[in-house]
């Protein structure tokens, strides 16, 4: 738990990702914020502003090659109310030279399969505009997607979509194991009083799965997920519920619920490294270790982070 560095943002910061083969760690605004900060945590170098495309913001998350040339980035054509990826040369100090269609409005995170060519997209769905904040502009009509898009051609794979009464789910936070198991994790913009599935699973060219949960599980989850992470061993998959101040864990093998960590206003999930293992990180400060095969939770301290109010992400590597 022990700060090593600290950065200065321009802006509220949101995903993370590592480019591959270096200590660099790119960090993107939050939507619909026009900024992204690479830097190398343990250099006092100073660190490299991305700013995004005229008619483009950025929506939080990106993605490097399994090379670490290519940065491919969660765009916003927003005049057009068009989802796109933004393709960034890496090697060429974050040169943007090429953009592919999302195929879909709203994509939010997104994950490189094992073949290092398709990219599996969670387009949440949701049109906004920057002239309008964060307001959502076409709840009525969304239509999300877990869209499957070739790297290198921009060619839409394969485009799975819920059942036509949970189009209000949104699709937001993604995470793969090595053999290109997906789990990911949804928002609901319906009725406050319905109670509807937030995870779900997904496999190539098979149906999507929403594991089933209780009502107790469901009404504690608040409708809304912020994170996702699988640990390990790939079995585990972690959807943090901040609203309902809980870390939920879910098997993918067996595609079902299997339990929660209490943690108020919990967002952040990582894998820590071992079997089981997760970090969670709260709004109010906390972080903490859990093994979901233990049950052992241990907190984090650090004195120098008795201040951070921690935001919605977390990433882990080794440096």
């Amino acid at each position: 738990g022990r700060i090593l560095a600290t950065l200065p943002l321009p802006g509220r910061g949101h995903g993370a990702a590592r480019r591959p083969g270096k200590r660099e760690v790119v960090v993107f605004a939050r939507r619909p914020g026009r900024f992204a900060v690479v830097f190398d945590p343990l250099s006092p170098a100073p660190a490299r502003r991305i700013d995004a495309a005229a008619g483009r913001h950025f929506y939080g998350h990106g993605v490097f090659s399994p090379d670490g040339r290519w940065l491919f980035a969660c765009e916003n054509d927003f005049d057009r109310a068009r989802g796109c990826i933004g393709v960034y040369d890496a090697s060429a100090g974050y040169r943007r030279e090429a953009e592919l269609d999302a195929h879909a409005i709203g994509p939010h995170e997104m994950v490189l399969l094992s073949d290092g060519r398709t990219l599996a997209v969670a387009n949440g769905g949701i049109l906004t505009h920057p002239d309008k904040g964060r307001q959502k502009l076409n709840v009525e009509t969304m239509q999300p997607s877990l869209a499957y898009i070739d790297s290198e051609s921009g060619a839409l794979l394969h485009d799975h979509r819920l059942a036509p009464d949970l189009h209000q789910l949104s699709i937001r936070h993604l995470a793969v194991t090595p053999d290109d198991r997906i789990g990911f994790v949804m928002q609901y913009e319906g009725p406050r009083n319905r109670l509807v599935p937030l995870v779900g699973l997904h496999r190539g060219e098979e149906d999507i799965v929403l594991p089933e949960a209780g009502p107790t599980v469901l009404r504690g989850m608040r409708q809304y997920c912020g994170s996702a992470a699988l640990e390990a061993s790939g079995e585990v998959l972690a959807a943090s519920a901040p609203r309902g101040g809980r870390v939920t864990f879910w098997s993918l093998r067996e595609a079902r619920y299997l339990g929660d960590l209490a943690l108020g206003d919990g967002c952040g999930v990582a894998a820590s490294g071992e079997p089981g293992g997760f970090l969670a990180s709260s709004g109010y400060g906390r972080l903490v270790h859990h093994n979901v095969f233990s049950g052992e939770t241990l907190r984090l301290d650090d004195p120098e982070s008795a201040s951070v109010a921690w935001d919605n992400h977390l990433l882990s590597f080794t440096l």
